[in-house]
């Protein structure tokens, strides 16, 4: 009982204000603002009440001297009069200081919010890129070359849990300052329904969430199905585990999704087999010069594909997607039926166009192609990595009967044999072997000298960054590199690399390596074009597949024309599609897709086509 009385006695009148005053002060500044104008009014009735009689307007008087704080200086003929006038004063200047206080908080906090990205977007027809990464940064930037060449009209929007500043810091330096400005940047929780409302998913034309971990993608994917209402935009999304594509669908019906890893194994699979390959793939998949388009062309509509072919100029005839299935190098009597779609490669989607005659009419009769199919005798340093199974099924599936590949990597030498137990050859015998990758004498035991065919993957242990994935990647081309140098003309195998962090590129031509592939950008280029044109995924699927058709380097031999239209005429008759041509070898070969009708292929080029393996 005691003590109850004592906790009464501390609530005093001080305790009371002070906690009036808190309340006001964590309020909406509204109510701040208010209470200033109530306290403005008893100062100005106090002022009447002290000066009534005293002066002509008592009113008038009292609120000039609240606001202005040197009318009271003419208040020196009354001594009354003066002293509440000096009273008004003070609490006007009191008054006021806590306005311009109350403002400027609120202006900078409004000014803190922008910068924190917390305001709502209010564009449409837009794109977004949610989710965090360096691939955040890749999708961007090709979403940026789409929105240069006129690809696409929306604004481009980033939403990231990272803050506002970090995320345009980075931009800067990928895109340069100009470019940085035009991307809208939002920071927030990716998986949380509210902070999902700011980039404003209910008017946007499509979306890419990008990500390592796949639950979150699915989590945010079930927060964007919640809020688009009756929009329903194009979504793209990267998974690692082939398992969570049925759930994806579940969370988003029309969702897009893109297996990154095999992906990535694919191509480096066949750049292995053709170096050089990978310049072809980096124009195809980015935005910087020729790339796919699925188009309706209905002025050349009950045409067949031949024709088709020989009429087109600036661009290249590659399918014919009818009924929803996609035919990739159709049968040249194939006929583009109202309603198909021409897949085509050109710079731009309005780019090509027909001739009313064909450009060449010369006939070329069916030859065997030279195949780029072959015996393997291949050593892969495969890191940490315990995902080489699918890479292995691709390579003896491309492979000659009788090869041979020996795996290398950090796993203990009875976790390695366990998972090569599970991959199942026709082709090839496959060994493993523990070695680490970054000690010069093991690996010069290994003798890498008697492959033909060395395969540097980033082999990413669980919770290493993708710097240090490409620091063991670039530790080991350097120890080859310096293998083959003292070894001279002995050396024959060629190198291929996998490097996933695209600023890397650099340091992986200076290992001096035949060929690489940046994962990182691959997988970006790859999920930019889907959400423009959904459609293409297909292609990619029949592209990367070992029993569909793919892009394959020809010997110049293999053909006798000269003339890229000669060339696409001599190409249909062997049931092939002629790219263009590429020049160079290893990390300094230079592709020319798409070239005039009538310029010549260089005496060094190997031909580019489209054909079935």
């Amino acid at each position: 009982m005691f003590r109850r009385k004592n906790e009464v006695k501390c609530i005093t009148i001080g305790s009371r204000i002070r906690y009036f005053i808190n309340n006001l002060l964590i309020r909406n500044p509204a109510w701040q603002i208010l209470a200033l104008f109530v306290i403005s009014g008893l100062i100005i009735v106090t002022g009447m009440a002290l000066v009534k009689g005293l002066t002509s307007d008592s009113f008038w008087w009292s609120f000039t001297r609240l606001l202005d704080q040197g009318t009271f200086i003419n208040d020196n003929n009354n001594p009354q009069v003066a002293m509440v006038g000096v009273i008004v004063t003070l609490g006007g200047i009191l008054v006021l200081s806590l306005l311009i206080g109350i403002l400027s908080s609120k202006i900078t906090e409004q000014l803190e919010s922008l910068k924190r990205g917390k305001s709502p977007v209010l564009e449409k027809d837009h794109y977004i890129v949610c989710g965090d990464g360096d691939r955040l940064f890749e999708v961007t930037r090709e979403l940026m070359k789409a929105h240069e060449e006129d690809s696409i009209k929306g604004k481009i929007v980033i939403f990231s849990n990272s803050s506002r500043e970090e995320i345009e810091e980075i931009l800067t330096q990928r895109l340069g300052r100009r470019s940085a400005r035009t991307v809208i940047c939002r920071s927030g929780n990716i998986t949380d329904v509210d902070s999902l409302q700011l980039p404003c998913f209910q008017k946007c034309a499509g979306f890419v969430i990008v990500g390592d971990d796949d639950g979150e993608i699915l989590k945010t994917l079930v927060a964007v199905n919640s809020i688009i209402e009756n929009n329903h935009p194009v979504g793209v999304c990267e998974l690692r585990n082939r398992a969570t594509r049925r759930i994806a669908q579940m969370a988003y019906r029309d969702i897009h999704w893109l297996p990154v890893r095999e992906i990535v194994m694919r191509l480096i699979v066949q750049v292995c087999r053709q170096p050089g390959l990978s310049a072809v793939y980096n124009e195809i998949l980015s935005f910087d010069r020729n790339e796919f388009y699925l188009n309706e062309c209905p002025e050349v509509e009950n045409r067949t594909f031949r024709e088709i072919a020989n009429r087109i100029h600036r661009g290249i005839a590659i399918g014919i997607q009818s009924a929803g299935k996609m035919c990739i190098n159709p049968d040249p009597d194939m006929k583009l039926n109202p309603g198909d779609r021409l897949l085509l490669l050109a710079e731009n989607s309005r780019s090509a166009a027909f001739e009313d005659e064909a450009v060449s009419t010369v006939k070329f009769e069916s030859a065997g192609g030279d195949t780029c199919r072959k015996q393997l005798n291949m050593l892969i340093f495969s890191g940490n990595s315990r995902k080489f199974s699918f890479m292995l099924g691709l390579l003896d599936a491309y492979a000659m009967e009788g090869g041979g590949i020996l795996v290398a990597g950090s796993l203990p030498q009875e976790e390695g044999e366990a998972l090569l137990s599970g991959v199942k050859t026709e082709n090839c015998r496959i060994e493993y072997v523990q070695t680490e990758r970054t000690d010069p004498d093991q690996l010069e035991e290994l003798h890498p000298q008697n492959y033909d065919s060395i395969m540097v993957i980033s082999g990413k242990a669980p919770g290493m960054s993708d710097e240090n994935a490409d620091s063991e990647c670039i530790i080991t081309l350097l120890i080859l590199r310096d293998i083959g140098s003292r070894l001279g003309d002995s050396w024959n195998a060629t190198v291929v690399s996998e490097i996933r962090n695209p600023r890397n590129r650099h340091l992986a031509t200076a290992a001096g390596i035949d060929d690489f592939v940046i994962s990182n950008e691959v997988c970006s280029m790859i999920m930019a074009q889907l959400v423009l044109e959904p459609g293409l995924g297909r292609v990619y699927e029949e592209i990367f597949d070992p029993s569909g058709c793919e892009i394959q380097l020809r010997s110049l031999s293999a053909y006798s024309s000269r003339s890229f239209a000669h060339l696409s005429a001599e190409g249909l008759g062997r049931r092939e599609i002629v790219l263009g041509w590429l020049t160079g070898t290893g990390c300094e070969a230079e592709v020319c897709l798409n070239p005039g009708k009538l310029d010549e292929v260089p005496d060094d080029a190997k031909i580019v086509v489209i054909a079935e393996r």
